[in-house]
């Protein structure tokens, strides 16, 4: 009996470590892996004259729509030979919809090619529709040179006159004015590679200049060619033969090392890098400006309340100070509202704070462990498997906080330690807290991979990895909810939270002929509503302005240019960080007010945990107002699909940042009212 006490004990963490090496070792990027491999930082890939270079078949995405669809499907591509096989995805991968594939170009290193025939691709009237909605779309092929390199097509910024890149390369091109659509049937590859020594080279640039060429001719540098212009059959039986050609260059870089090759991705254009680095620390010096300027309204409240607490030490003095002053009423407030006769929803407050906690360990936790690998070249991947990680290891810290709010509430309203079957109550309360946001961002993303898939999307999840996805969610979810309550019903198992001894002055003083408030007519009380409805929308207005510019950024990257990397990770932690602290300090000071103002109202009648949730939570809803913005102002989505499912993806990104955000302002809230409590207890 004792082995299978210590086996059942021991399972949980025989699971977590488990999944954590699995993880670590097949969701990482290829690069990561290498790292953890050797012991080392990343080293790239050494290749010599003649050595084989493959290039990776990837998918196609446009910025007009959220259905990227690999390459290999679509039907006037050439298909792979009966040799070249898909490689291994990674889960990241999958969820962004990749679909490598070995490719038949042939490439040796250093040797250049003028002209190669690929092949002839057999297409039907089907087809043809398919390429020339695809180009009207601009839809763009994503491949990928040593492993991780993508192609690029190469521009020159008008600000700087400086090389950028933009990640893929055009299907074709349509011409508005004729109303024409030409196919990029011909590729011209020219290949950078830095010099480590006289025998040893490292490939630092992929690009790529498509060409719309009217037979099997490779144009060059001519421009003398007739372009192949996509014309649909009118028999449906008709079959139309599409030449496909590529010709290799290869060309020395002796500026751009290996580990500097993604720097070109990194900039769009619009701005220099130098003054794209600058509009970042000015930001973040708003941000903290901001911070600071919180950070003295809630210092000058906390003297406030310690020097009011001193002056009414005495009883008589306090009863004074009670009818005529209402700062003075603050501690018996906070006892009235840490010991309230009952609270509204309390239990789904409590499920929605440890969500929040979740959500909050997540981001945070990602982009720190993401930030300290900065010298691994695929950071948009390790964010996405650290986002991955967390958000399941989060299951535990969510079911503990929900569970020790839950134990202090009932310890508080019934003054008595926990027995057995309130012990049993809160683990499967805490098992609820751990696994609910996880259930909730499951199930809401298989409806959603269902409209995904009805497109025939790369998007769309492969029932392997649904499967694998729910397997983790019981493997996983629930023994680590299991641990976090079991953890809290621990620490507080043998404490007896104490109540004041001044949990009776109301009583006392309503005894003696006074009031805690005075009379309230009902035009008074709808003002006081209103003002505090108004207090919880200027809330969020700072703490939105905190990470506007971050998220202005991620939302271009994601939805507007696809082909352009964010790197700022550093900047949106900081930013993030900053938003924490904001949002604590903005929730402490609209407490506070709310407690003024309470001398004018019964204490019990305030509802206040879900107005400083409502308050903390509150930029969240700013976030949402600006997707939509975004969404149907700035971005040119096209299809009710696409239009569908960038709303539903955004309003679930920000309904979770809600919930982190209205957490943190909840539990800053409560420490607060603690404190306020507590202060005045120790002067009596």
């Amino acid at each position: 009996m004792f082995v299978l006490q210590i086996k059942f004990k021991t399972l949980p963490t025989v699971i977590l470590v488990l999944f954590l090496l699995f993880t670590l070792r097949n969701h990482l990027p290829l690069a990561t892996r290498f790292q953890v491999a050797n012991n080392s930082w990343v080293t790239p890939n050494i290749y010599q004259k003649g050595d084989k270079v493959e290039i990776i078949v990837n998918k196609v995405e446009s910025d007009l729509t959220q259905l990227p669809y690999a390459y290999y499907d679509l039907p006037f591509t050439c298909p792979p030979s009966n040799f070249k096989k898909p490689l291994h995805l990674s889960l990241n991968e999958i969820i962004r919809g990749d679909r490598k594939w070995q490719s038949d170009y042939e490439l040796k290193f250093g040797e250049d090619m003028p002209c190669k025939i690929l092949c002839a691709r057999k297409t039907n009237k089907e087809g043809m529709k398919t390429a020339i909605d695809l180009i009207k779309k601009g839809y763009v092929a994503q491949w990928l040179i040593d492993e991780e390199l993508p192609a690029a097509t190469t521009f020159i910024s008008t600000k700087d006159q400086k090389k950028y890149y933009g990640s893929g390369f055009p299907l074709g091109y349509y011409d508005e004015d004729t109303g024409t659509v030409y196919l990029h049937n011909h590729l011209m590859f020219v290949i950078r590679f830095h010099a480590t020594d006289d025998n040893n080279f490292t490939i630092v640039g992929f690009e790529v200049y498509p060409r719309s060429v009217s037979d099997y001719s490779c144009p060059g540098a001519r421009k003398d060619y007739e372009n192949y212009e996509l014309v649909v059959p009118e028999a449906d039986d008709e079959l139309q033969y599409l030449p496909f050609t590529y010709s290799v260059y290869w060309r020395e870089e002796f500026d751009v090392e290996w580990k500097d090759r993604f720097k070109f991705f990194f900039n769009n254009g619009e701005l220099s890098d130098e003054i794209t680095s600058k509009f970042h620390w000015i930001s973040l010096a708003n941000s903290i400006g901001i911070v600071i300027l919180a950070s003295f309204i809630v210092a000058f409240i906390f003297i406030k309340v310690s020097l009011k607490d001193r002056t009414t030490q005495e009883r008589d003095t306090y009863e004074t100070n009670i009818l005529a002053d209402n700062t003075a009423i603050l501690p018996m407030i906070a006892e009235n509202w840490l010991n309230p006769k009952g609270t509204r929803w309390i239990h789904m407050l409590i499920v929605m704070i440890s969500m929040g906690v979740q959500c909050i360990f997540t981001i945070i936790g990602a982009l720190a462990i993401s930030c300290s690998l900065n010298k691994l070249h695929d950071v948009r991947n390790s964010v996405l498997s650290m986002t991955f990680v967390f958000f399941i290891l989060g299951a535990a810290m969510a079911s503990y906080v929900g569970s020790y709010l839950l134990i202090q509430i009932n310890m508080r309203s019934k003054s008595t330690v926990l027995n057995d079957i309130q012990i049993r109550g809160v683990i499967s309360f805490s098992i609820l807290c751990g696994c609910l946001l996880p259930g909730l961002v499951m199930t809401s993303t298989l409806i959603l991979n269902s409209i995904v898939w009805a497109h025939d999307s790369t998007n769309a999840l492969p029932f392997g990895t649904i499967v694998l996805i729910v397997f983790m969610y019981f493997l996983v979810c629930i023994p680590l909810s299991y641990i976090g309550g079991q953890l809290a019903v621990k620490s507080l198992e043998n404490k007896r939270v104490k109540m004041s001894s001044h949990t009776n002055d109301r009583a006392y003083i309503e005894k003696s002929g006074g009031s805690l408030t005075r009379f309230r007519s009902k035009k008074k009380k709808l003002l006081i509503d209103s003002f505090t409805i108004l207090l919880i929308l200027i809330s969020g207005i700072f703490p939105f302005i905190i990470i506007y510019v971050e998220l202005q950024f991620v939302y271009k990257s994601v939805w507007l240019e696809k082909t352009t990397f964010y790197y700022y990770y550093g900047f949106l932690l900081a930013n993030i960080l900053l938003l924490c602290i904001v949002i604590c300090e903005i929730s402490i000071i609209v407490c506070y007010v709310m407690m003024t103002i309470t001398s004018k109202k019964e204490a019990d009648e305030v509802d206040w945990r879900w107005k400083v949730y409502q308050a903390g939570s509150s930029p969240a809803w700013y976030m949402e107002l600006y997707s939509l913005y975004y969404i149907f102002w700035v971005l040119n989505i096209r299809g009710f699909s696409s239009i569908l499912l960038s709303v539903c993806y955004s309003t679930i990104f920000n309904v979770i940042c809600g919930f982190g955000m209205g957490s943190l302002g909840y539990l800053s809230s409560y420490f607060f009212i603690r404190y306020v409590s507590h202060s005045r207890t120790k002067t009596h």
